[in-house]
C-alpha cells in the first residue's frame, strides 16, 4: 500500500469528521466531546476550530510521511473510522424531532 493512498484514506476520514461534526452540532444532536476542540469552538466558531487545526495536522503528517511505518497509518485511520463512524450513527440512527 503506498503512502499517498494512507495519506488520501486519512484525509477523506479528515474530510467526513468535520462534516460529521458540523452536522450533529447543527440539528444539536450531540456536542464536540474532545474538551480541547470544544473550547476552540467557543472560542472561534466550529467551522475554523475543526479545519484549522486539521489542515495543519494534514500538512505535518504529508511533511513527515517518509518516518511513518505502517503502523503508524494504521492507528491513525482507525482512530478517525471510529470518530466518523461514531458521528454517522448518531447521524443515522438518532430520533430527530
Amino acid at each position: 500500500m503506498t503512502v499517498e493512498i494512507l495519506f488520501v484514506t486519512l484525509a477523506a476520514l479528515q474530510v467526513l469528521d468535520v462534516a460529521t461534526t458540523l452536522y450533529v452540532l447543527r440539528k444539536k444532536a450531540g456536542q464536540e466531546g474532545n474538551p480541547v476542540m470544544a473550547k476552540l469552538m467557543d472560542l472561534f466558531g466550529p467551522e475554523f476550530a475543526l479545519l484549522f487545526p486539521k489542515a495543519v495536522v494534514m500538512v505535518a503528517i504529508w511533511t513527515f510521511r517518509d518516518y511513518y511505518e505502517m503502523w503508524h497509518w494504521l492507528a491513525m485511520i482507525g482512530v478517525y473510522v471510529l470518530i466518523v463512524g461514531n458521528n454517522l450513527k448518531i447521524v443515522l440512527y438518532r430520533d430527530w424531532e
